[in-house]
């Protein structure tokens, strides 16, 4: 009887297992990845780099001058090396972002696309994956200067060269130009839940294209302004944003681990790392700025009072980003959920006041842009209309004959949870707003930050070659649109 029944099990197992391959497989490790989470996942990477707090992350809040430390003021006071933050940012954009985009265009390329329907979907995923990568090298071109771009995410060159800035701008902009107009906005692409940041609307990702292409056309405006008038006026023609609906941002949620990092190292944590930096309490102070009660709470004394930027500030003598009490969400910055925004309705209105003074037909008038840059970055942290009407009297566009100055501040302010940016604009607009922190010169504030210590060991003669090109590898080195 049991070898009958061992029989029948033994009949039941060959049968169930007609494929002995099936054996060798682990379900859990799939041969192939699709293309849509590579997008979703270099997309994510991208956007929790941008808006991270973590110092061994993002420091660009804290060169802003918007935020300023408490205890360890170490990156405060420009010290790149100890944590290898140059690092950081280099690895993570060319390793988790663009190799996965890279990866990512190649799975849809190899796709068998029977029907001209599906040929649409598919180039509409791979303009806006395009587009995507521009806005990384842009990031790092920003930050680095010269840097890996013909040669990178080839896997059979590891010593690629760095190529010339201003060349990786003019090849990006090209980039752009033909991912704007492959674009088809009467078609789909990525689903709502492939696309964290436009749910798969295909006018927005040209919305934001044209917006990013009005930021690199400003960026070069110094250097080439033929060019980037040009740039700027077909970019308006195109549609850029006009509204804060349109704003570059990416949802994150309420529940772990899909929270914004900024609420996983200001709340979840528990820290007390961070407070708001005097350079931007001080002169929101000085205006009465009515985004003080959304951006930061009142310290002990009753008063807005920012920690001395570059010191070791006590963090209790201080306003904070949060009212302390878990339980509650009084400021954004609370906000598990809170979008990360890398490119908002408000730096559009201010580009285009820009724009209008540099001579450019891009419509309407400096002031009318200035002020609806203002309105844009009030509405778009909670504050009113009214509010904004209170404030405008204060930073009329009439007190200052500079525009670059007054353009250049309320700018600044408006990118005020955008750090990169906001450290972007001062170097190129060279307003005056941030002080360096005490023993420092101004000259000591960086302009950009120094190539990894890792690229010395693993792509030495190129590393070498590009920082003899830029002039050597210091904070003080300028990018080529840094003219001023």
């Amino acid at each position: 009887m049991k070898k009958l029944l061992y029989l029948i099990i033994g009949i039941i197992l060959l049968g169930s297992c007609s494929d002995f391959d099936e054996l060798n497989t682990d379900p859990k490790s799939p041969t192939s990845i699709p293309a849509e989470p590579l997008f979703t996942d270099a997309t994510r990477n991208l956007f929790d780099r941008m808006q991270s707090i973590n110092v061994n992350s993002n420091v660009f809040r804290l060169y802003a001058q918007y935020w300023a430390q408490c205890t360890y003021p170490d990156e405060s006071q420009y010290n790149m090396t100890t944590r290898s933050i140059p690092d950081g940012i280099f690895r993570t954009l060319y390793r988790d972002v663009l190799k996965d985009y890279d990866e990512s265009k190649k799975l849809l390329l190899s796709q068998d696309v029977t029907n001209a329907q599906a040929n649409i979907v598919r180039q509409n995923k791979l303009s806006i994956i395009g587009i995507m990568e521009v806005y990384t090298y842009h990031v790092l071109v920003d930050v680095f200067g010269d840097v890996p771009y013909s040669e990178a995410l080839n896997p059979d060159n590891v010593l690629p060269k760095y190529d010339n800035d201003t060349d990786i701008y003019l090849s990006l902009i090209d980039k752009l130009n033909n991912e704007i107009n492959m674009l088809n906005v009467s078609s789909s692409a990525f689903s709502a839940s492939e696309d964290p940041v436009y749910g798969g609307d295909v006018k927005e990702w040209k919305k934001f294209a044209n917006s990013l292409k009005l930021r690199l056309a400003l960026r070069i405006a110094d250097i080439d302004n033929a060019k980037a008038k040009q740039l700027a006026e077909s970019a308006v023609a195109s549609g850029v944003f006009t509204s804060n609906a349109d704003n570059c941002s990416m949802t994150y949620y309420a529940t772990t681990p899909n929270t914004n990092p900024i609420w996983v190292d200001l709340i979840q944590s528990g820290r007390k790392d961070f407070v708001p930096a005097n350079t931007l309490v001080d002169y929101m102070n000085s205006k009465q700025d009515p985004r003080r009660h959304l951006w930061f709470s009142l310290a002990s004394s009753g008063n807005y009072t920012g920690g001395i930027y570059g010191d070791a500030n006590a963090y209790s003598a201080y306003s904070h980003f949060h009212d302390g009490d878990a339980s509650t969400v009084t400021f954004p910055l609370e906000m598990p959920d809170l979008k990360g925004t890398i490119l908002n309705f408000a730096e559009v209105e201010f580009n285009l006041a820009e724009a209008v003074e540099r001579g450019y037909s891009v419509g309407g008038t400096a002031k009318g842009h200035y002020e609806a840059g203002i309105k844009a970055s009030i509405l778009e942290w909670g504050g009113t209309e009214a509010d904004y009407n209170a404030y405008l009297p204060g930073v009329d566009y009439s007190l200052s004959t500079d525009w670059k100055q007054k353009i250049g501040v309320q700018h600044w302010l408006s990118q005020f949870n955008q750090g990169f940016d906001g450290w972007s604009i001062w170097r190129r607009l060279d307003f005056t707003m941030l002080t360096p922190p005490s023993g420092m010169n101004y000259s000591d504030i960086p302009v950009r930050m120094i190539y990894p210590i890792s690229e010395a060991t693993l792509n030495g003669p190129s590393l070498t070659a590009a920082a003899a090109a830029i002039g050597g590898d210091l904070p003080s080195t300028k990018v080529f649109w840094d003219v001023n």
